[in-house]
């Protein structure tokens, strides 16, 4: 399986439900931005350095090609797919817990 796909099948498929049930339209978007830049801040030079020191790689035919700091575009996709993904997800459950009587189930 490409990069690609998997992006494709795991983040951008939830994503693209949460958009159709009209969770991206709704706030607050702030904390979710902050999170989603500290998420590159930390990340980026990580796995950057993870990359340079052969802990992983990343093969010619399974990502799209261009490439930053030694990472592909697919990778820095992946941060912001996974923490907006993720930061929507716990938006949800701390909203039902807010609720009276509330679950986060």
């Amino acid at each position: 399986m490409t990069y690609g796909r998997f992006l494709l099948l795991f983040l951008v498929l939830p994503l693209g439900v949460l958009a159709l049930r009209g969770e991206l339209a709704r706030g607050p978007w702030r904390p979710l931005l902050l999170v989603l830049g500290l998420a590159y801040a930390a990340t980026t030079p990580w796995d950057a350095w993870a990359v340079a020191h052969g802990l992983w790689a990343f093969p010619p035919g399974k990502v799209w090609g261009p490439r930053l700091l030694g990472l592909p575009l697919e990778e820095y996709c992946f941060f912001g797919l996974q923490t907006l993904l993720t930061g929507l997800w716990v938006r949800r459950r701390l909203e039902r817990l807010a609720e009276p009587g509330g679950s986060a189930a």
